[in-house]
């Protein structure tokens, strides 16, 4: 990885990785990765061309390791580790929507979860650390898929800390994974078992995407800014948002922490449980709230809601609450089921479970709605709802057209 490389390490100059594709002669498009030495500026430079000339930037950092597993290429890192340390960070995804195993997560808004997550870790980096800490965020949300990155800068005395590696920030997280229930952000995923909080990025040479750079052949959008946490006025610059930071430059120190012994994997295995813990867990009750009043008037008003509760009534002839949806977002309504019926017809009574795990969730912008079952036999699955076609075209024509409506309110 390195080879090219070993040369002296100055002083600002940093491992950037870059992915880009090319054409083959055959006519097949072939993914390819090359690595750079370069500034922060000389990147800032060359994203800016690329994005004047149309070229897609898909840069990431490239983190140095103390436990390099590349043979004679340690001497790269082991030479960046004495001018760099690391920030602690976390990269955070999920699809939407999202078969949670949690019922309360289930229940929340998406884009709380992710906030949920932002006041947890802060909480304990500030505990487990004992420092101050501010929090970049970084978001790159697209179509049914939620992403943010976290980038936390701590202080001790007005004077900034750096961790050794991404191993130290490995083994904060372990430690986190031990004090706080991470175990609510557990989700199925075609038969897995997976967290939203991705643990990959702390084994050794992993990567984390830059600010302003999205993934090689993909629809997720470059990383943008959010905000601070906690908030304060302003906007990082492009260096403040670069994970890797100088020890010389403002004076950093480095907090006295290494990392776990795995260099691929948390000791726990994974943050959250692991599979075989979820059938001794007790399911939490359901609650429901109403919080976006302006939201459900904006349903109210709408002939496509009424529609299409009047076309799931006909579906669920044993009864549907509309009372207890919560209204998401501007396009995405939750709905928690009275029924008992499993959309799989895999409960041991007549297709039922004895109590109820199974909600909707309706997406007007395209037109769909998915059925949920919260029962451990039918995680990972979903069931897909058809409205009349009339119907989804009224739903997508009210989101995608550009001429005003009126809402009846």
């Amino acid at each position: 990885m390195h080879t090219k490389y070993r040369m002296a390490i100055e002083k600002g100059l940093r491992y950037i990785a870059q992915d880009n594709s090319y054409i083959d002669s055959s006519g097949k498009k072939i993914y390819a990765r090359q690595y750079w030495l370069m500034s922060a500026e000389a990147l800032y430079d060359t994203m800016k061309f690329n994005s004047k000339n149309g070229i897609q930037n898909c840069f990431y950092e490239l983190m140095p390791s103390s436990a390099c597993t590349h043979g004679g290429d340690n001497v790269a890192c082991s030479k960046m580790l004495k001018h760099f340390g690391t920030r602690a960070y976390l990269d955070i995804e999920f699809k939407q929507p999202c078969d949670w195993v949690d019922h309360a997560t289930s229940a929340m808004e998406p884009k709380v979860v992710g906030q949920k997550i932002v006041k947890m870790f802060h909480k304990h980096i500030e505990r487990y650390m004992k420092c101050d800490c501010q929090m970049i965020i970084l978001k790159s949300h697209r179509q049914n898929k939620l992403s943010w990155h976290f980038i936390v800068i701590c202080y001790r005395d007005g004077i900034e800390y750096l961790f050794h590696d991404s191993l130290a920030v490995m083994a904060v997280m372990e430690a986190w994974d031990e004090s706080d229930d991470l175990r609510m952000f557990d989700y199925h995923e075609n038969g897995v078992v997976k967290n939203a909080i991705d643990t990959s990025v702390y084994s050794t040479h992993k990567l984390f995407r830059i600010y302003g750079n999205q993934k090689e052949g993909s629809n997720s959008g470059t990383l943008e800014f959010a905000c601070y946490y906690p908030m304060k006025p302003g906007k990082p610059t492009f260096r403040d948002m670069l994970v890797l930071q100088p020890y010389a430059e403002n004076e950093r120190l480095q907090f006295d922490l290494r990392g776990v012994d795995s260099t691929t994997k948390l000791k726990r295995q994974r943050i959250g449980k692991k599979p075989s813990d979820h059938t001794t867990t007790k399911r939490m009750k359901q609650s429901y709230s109403h919080n976006h009043l302006a939201l459900e008037q904006f349903f109210f008003g709408l002939d496509i809601w009424r529609d299409a509760k009047l076309h799931l009534q006909k579906y669920f002839k044993d009864g549907i609450n509309f009372d207890v949806a919560q209204f998401k977002s501007i396009d995405t309504v939750y709905v928690p089921l009275c029924t008992t019926k499993c959309p799989f017809n895999k409960g041991s009574y007549n297709g039922s479970h004895r109590t109820n795990h199974s909600y909707l969730y309706i997406y007007f912008g395209s037109g769909s709605c998915f059925w949920f079952c919260q029962d451990i036999d039918c995680k990972g699955k979903k069931k897909q709802i058809d409205f009349p076609l009339e119907l989804k075209m009224k739903m997508r024509e009210v989101y995608q057209r550009k001429k005003s409506i009126t809402i009846q309110i």
